[in-house]
């Protein structure tokens, strides 16, 4: 899980409002070592120059940690701003918990029949990655007129196979788009019998191969491939025409990936 902390800053802003952002929809596995993966992934992206923002839908908005909702709701004193974006320590993970600004932007996309990352544009436009870190029943929503596929991060507990199905299946008929199954495994560890059987059960029944990847996040040189794979393969949101924008948060996120 993300814990975050919003702190008073003015921060370093990542070039001014971007034409486009990068948008990667993350399925936890629950496993917390792939969330810390997936954290190092982020400061290695940040290493490079690519701010990124992780929107929490596994943490809800509250009175003391407010995020996405907040930045929404026109009464709040957070409403229709634009976080900034600080990477002078790429260490430190922006993170906003975003599980009840999720359903609102899905809320509103169905009203305006736009898509719901094209709402949330104005309010990350700083950064030039954004990380929906999220249940499939939340994705689902929210990737409605996407055309790149989300990262299922694959349990390492047999166990958890017919959850994990079940999450598939949900983005794979809730979006139409087949998740990325990816496995974090120690080096040698042999082809992971969990994301076999979760490839076997989307032939079996959706009559779809997913795409698959194991490897280990400990290597180097492996997550830092993997990071740039997830930047490449990250879903494309433009400005929006109008020329729409936010003004600028006095506010700026700072995160602690809890390991």
């Amino acid at each position: 899980m993300l814990e975050s902390v919003w702190h008073q800053g003015t921060g370093l802003h990542w070039q001014g409002a971007q034409s486009s952002l990068r948008v990667l929809p993350v399925v936890p596995s629950g496993d917390s070592a792939d969330a810390t993966a997936l954290w190092m992934a982020c400061a290695q992206l940040q290493q490079q120059g690519y701010p990124v923002v992780v929107l929490d839908g596994t943490e809800q908005e509250s009175p003391s940690l407010p995020g996405l909702q907040d930045m929404l709701q026109p009464r709040q004193g957070y409403a229709f701003t634009t976080l900034t974006a600080d990477i002078s320590n790429p260490l430190s993970v922006a993170t906003l918990p975003a599980a009840r600004g999720m359903v609102q932007l899905q809320h509103k996309a169905s009203i305006t029949g736009e898509r719901p990352l094209d709402l949330l544009f104005r309010f990350v436009q700083n950064h030039a990655v954004v990380v929906l870190w999220a249940p499939a029943s939340l994705l689902a929503g929210m990737l409605q007129g996407c055309t790149q596929p989300p990262i299922q991060l694959v349990p390492s507990q047999s166990r958890n196979v017919v959850s994990s199905y079940r999450a598939l299946k949900q983005l794979y008929m809730g979006c139409g788009l087949m998740p990325r199954l990816v496995a974090l495994r120690p080096a040698g560890y042999g082809l992971d019998h969990v994301l076999k059987s979760l490839s076997q059960c989307a032939m079996r029944h959706l009559h779809t191969e997913p795409l698959c990847e194991q490897f280990d996040p400990l290597q180097a040189r492996q997550l830092q491939r993997w990071a740039l794979q997830c930047l490449e393969h990250s879903e494309t949101v433009n400005a929006p025409q109008d020329g729409a924008t936010a003004g600028v948060s006095p506010l700026s996120s700072s995160a602690v990936w809890s390991h």
